[in-house]
């Protein structure tokens, strides 16, 4: 009975000794926490896309086949004077609205947009 008593008096002080170090360890990641929601990142706006470009590679030669270099104003007209707006993608005819994904594609900013690569030549197709 001793002996239970011990163990259990010994296990308490141990749980009141670790529980006495949480704490602290809170304290510090609440410190942490509040440093970073005082600080503002620094976020770049996104810079303006002035082209859209197309480029196509002879992977053999390494040699440029077709290099297409278009003002982005450009292929909005070109977008916005299209018969059919809509484009309609797959066999489910899902469509797509050229004006409103230029839209968005220039609101990101420059990226590429797809890259393809076979076996003669690389396909690029990008925004700058």
């Amino acid at each position: 009975m001793k002996k239970v008593i011990v163990i259990t008096a010994l296990l308490l002080g141990l749980l009141l000794l670790t529980s006495s170090l949480l704490p602290a360890g809170d304290r510090d990641d609440y410190q942490v926490i509040k440093k970073a929601v005082q600080e503002t990142p620094k976020v770049e706006p996104a810079k303006e896309v002035k082209w859209f470009k197309v480029l196509v590679t002879d992977t053999k030669t390494g040699k440029e086949r077709v290099k297409i270099t278009m003002p982005i104003a450009l292929v909005e007209i070109f977008a916005r004077c299209a018969d059919n707006k809509e484009v309609k993608l797959g066999r489910d005819g899902c469509s797509l609205n050229l004006p409103e994904l230029l839209a968005e594609l220039k609101k990101v900013g420059p990226l590429a947009i797809i890259e393809v690569n076979e076996e003669d030549e690389t396909v690029k197709v990008w925004l700058e």
